[in-house]
């Protein structure tokens, strides 16, 4: 049977079962097939279910037509697990009509809610519960999408990341049968088995389509310190982060650093936001959170961080500091892959290593930058906290004929050994997909390899599910 007779049949067989208003087609495909790093696709057709038993005879269909399903989110991810490729064959499946909050607990601080809800939805419908899900992003990703690429946040130093954050997965399995299965206990202590959902996480829909999840949740704040500190340089950061700990301890929520010309560059394209420290001079700055849901805190905050601060102005780790709420200083951060993006094309970098081995890695890539790419502009920022480093390197407009294909895949192999020199992640939080699939056949321990590749193969045999094939 040819491809396109197979595809029609799958087409006609989806309408029939789920309804034509679940499946787009032709030019009604468009927004589905790029994402915010600029990636684009050609997809065969979007299908949008609308529930659990939906995307099981979903999967049931295409087992049986043999079509390749790429499940979707909000698209805000940065290495193309989410979109289509180019061949025209495969199929998105958006599961944006999976947002029902099923069930909040507040006594057993959790919550039951469907795939596609959005993030700011769901703490928006948890605020009357004083309760909140602590995984803090830039962006407005799907509940699924979070799980997908076990995104970690601002505020992992504190919360932990996704995985850490998870009780329960419901999961469509890529069978003959669309098997759904349902592991959605809200337990915080269950050994009676594997820990199979932690399968499904951080694997960006490659062993099954998530479709429901349990979540714990945190009480939100009710006592917070905001501060924005100029440094020195990047090393007094690691110090300063030092300190904080010491005198906070697990109160600290986050720690980020932002380079000078991130602050530059994101004040230049989104001038109604203010500097807060615009007549010091620094190499960077960090955005610290001080956060407990005790309240009446607020007093012991202020007064613990001044006398903090009185140290570190002395020892010159600190060169100034001004208290504001959070936000005053968020937008700043959030708004800087955004600022970068319209001065070029960023050549997007999410790594990770350990806090020794952060600083000495950031200052060989800039001089290595300066020296063999000077036309191209770097901007660093990130979770300093947890070792995560968001590297942007820009391409400013004026000199995109002078780099092609060729010329950038260079730049980005040249960078990820240095991340690999210095012990570090090629990937922090966004997972392989096909943008770093490379990577991972390079970087990645054999064993592990083989290991996936079998996992793989036992969960989705025909290859039908997901972007990238751990091969």
């Amino acid at each position: 049977m040819s491809g396109s007779v197979s595809q029609q049949g799958f087409l006609t067989e989806v309408s029939d079962r789920l309804g034509q208003s679940a499946v787009l087609t032709g030019v009604a495909c468009a927004p589905y097939e790029s994402d915010i790093a600029n990636g684009r696709g050609c997809a065969a057709a979007v299908i949008l279910p609308a529930s659990t038993e939906a995307v099981s005879e979903l999967m049931r269909i295409a087992v049986h037509h043999g079509i390749r399903l790429i499940v979707q989110g909000s698209r805000s991810g940065l290495v193309g697990s989410a979109i289509p490729d180019n061949s025209g064959t495969q199929v998105v499946v958006c599961l944006s009509r999976l947002h029902r909050i099923r069930e909040i607990d507040p006594v057993n601080r959790t919550v039951i809610v469907e795939a596609g809800t959005l993030l700011s939805e769901l703490n928006r419908q948890l605020q009357q519960h004083e309760l909140y899900f602590p995984v803090d992003i830039g962006s407005d990703p799907t509940i699924g999408g979070l799980l997908g690429a076990n995104a970690g946040g601002s505020r992992l130093l504190k919360h932990g990341d996704v995985r850490h954050n998870v009780l329960g997965v419901e999961v469509v399995l890529a069978d003959e049968h669309g098997t759904v299965v349902q592991s959605l206990a809200p337990l915080r202590k269950n050994n009676s088995g594997l820990d199979l959902k932690q399968l499904f996480i951080g694997t960006g829909g490659a062993f099954g389509i998530i479709t429901v999840v349990t979540l714990e949740l945190k009480c939100r704040d009710q006592s917070t310190q905001s501060l924005f500190m100029a440094l020195p340089n990047q090393a007094a950061a690691l110090d300063v982060l030092q300190a904080f700990e010491r005198d906070f301890g697990d109160m600290l929520c986050a720690f980020e650093v932002i380079s000078q010309s991130a602050i530059a560059i994101t004040l230049r394209n989104f001038p109604t936001l203010r500097h807060p420290l615009a007549q010091s001079t620094a190499d960077c700055y960090a955005l610290v959170e001080i956060a407990s849901s005790m309240p009446g805190l607020q007093a012991i905050f202020a007064q613990r961080t001044e006398q903090l601060l009185e140290s570190l102005y002395r020892e010159a780790k600190v060169v100034d500091a001004t208290f504001s709420h959070p936000e005053t200083f968020w937008p700043l951060r959030d708004n800087l892959p955004l600022a970068i993006a319209q001065e070029g094309i960023p050549l997007s970098f999410d790594i990770a290593f350990s806090r020794s081995r952060l600083v000495a890695f950031c200052e060989e890539a800039a001089q290595w930058l300066r020296r063999e790419h000077p036309l191209l502009q770097l901007y660093e920022f990130g979770h300093f906290a947890d070792g995560g480093c968001h590297l942007i390197v820009l391409l400013p407009h004026a000199h995109v004929a002078q780099y092609g294909i060729a010329k950038i895949v260079a730049l980005r192999s040249a960078i990820y050994q240095r991340v690999a020199e210095h012990q570090g992640c090629f990937s922090a939080e966004h997972g392989v997909g096909p943008v770093n699939a490379a990577y991972y056949r390079k970087y990645t321990p054999p064993k592990v390899q083989e290991l996936s590749r079998a996992i793989q193969q036992l969960m989705d045999p025909q290859a039908l599910l997901g972007r990238y094939r751990y091969t």
